[in-house]
Parts: structure tokens; sequence; C-alpha cells
């Protein structure tokens, strides 16, 4: 991934703040642009809209959780790890059912980052299992789709079911989806 500019990592900081009172689907540009203190010419000089910062935001977010793991096993657990950290953002983010435009888009939101992680060759265990089907592309939706449900389950139930229990569930989900691939 290309280094951000300050600006870039200003205004992801500003939508990451945002979403700790306010649901995404009720941020505006303008809000976000305020927080930053920068003027939408800024903004659109690097996003197309609040959707495209919540693709760069999120993709920046899982790579540098990804890249500072020690093992393969810990990118899992830093993820998690900061899911169960940042509850109130989470909740922000997504809205309390898959009903909501945004449960599509964070779909194809997590669906790109895997591809462009796969086509970019990066050895995480996630893009791993993918690249073991014949159809990357349609695992990587598929993929997505099974990732963010089981995310608005988590947070529908207000996170009862423990990070250990999701954090064990997620590797065997994983070790059997490489399997299958494998099999293939």
């Amino acid at each position: 991934m290309a280094e951000l500019t300050r600006t870039e990592r200003d205004f992801q900081r500003a939508l990451l703040h945002l979403l700790e009172d306010h649901s995404f689907l009720s941020l505006s540009v303008e809000q976000i642009c305020q927080e930053t203190m920068m003027h939408r010419s800024s903004f659109y000089r690097y996003f197309n809209d609040k959707y495209d910062l919540l693709k760069h935001t999120v993709n920046t977010k899982i790579t540098n959780l990804i890249d500072e793991s020690d093992s393969s096993a810990d990118e899992l657990v830093n993820v998690v790890d900061y899911l169960c950290s940042h509850k109130t953002v989470m909740r922000n983010l997504a809205t309390s059912n898959a009903n909501s435009s945004l449960y599509p888009t964070m779909v194809n939101i997590l669906a790109d980052i895997m591809l462009n992680r796969y086509e970019a060759g990066i050895d995480d265990r996630l893009v791993k299992s993918i690249g073991t089907f014949d159809n990357p592309e349609t695992t990587a939706y598929m993929l997505s789709s099974s990732i963010v449900g089981a995310f608005y389950w988590w947070r529908n139930q207000d996170y009862a079911t423990s990070k250990q229990t999701i954090i064990k569930h997620a590797n065997m989900f994983i070790d059997w989806l490489t399997a299958k691939g494998k099999a293939e």
C-alpha cells in the first residue's frame, strides 16, 4: 500500500473520530471537512465521496493491523481486538440490520481489499485462502459476505460471544476454507 499523505491520514482520523458519536449514514462530507478544518476541495482531491473515504480508512486500518502482527495467528487476534476496543465506532459503522444500504457497501469494501491484497501478492492467511480456489473474485465476495454477516450478528447480540470464541471459530473457518479450496 502506498504511503498516505498527511491530508489523507487527517481525513481518515476525522472519520474514525466522528464515528465515535455519529452513524456513518448520517455523516456528511461537510462534517468530515469541518472535523479536519479543511476545505471540501481538499477532500475531493483524495476521495470521491464518503464511501471512498470509508474504503480507504478500512483498508488502512486492516493493513496496519495485519502488518503489526508477529504471526499469521496474530493477524486475526489484532483485528478482533481492534473491533472489541472500538465498539462505539463499530456500532456507528454497522447499522442495526443487514437491510441497511451500508451492508452491501461493507461487503464490497472488504472484498475489494481482499482482491487488491491477493493481486498484489500480499502474504496473509485470508488472502492465501481465497487464492486456493479457481475463482478468487467469487471466493472473496463470498468470504466478505460471511465476515460482514458474522460481524453484524456479533454486534446485534452486543458482543455477547467472547472474542476468544470468535477467534477460534474464525480460525477454524479459514482452515476449512483453505482445505476445501485445495481439494478442488
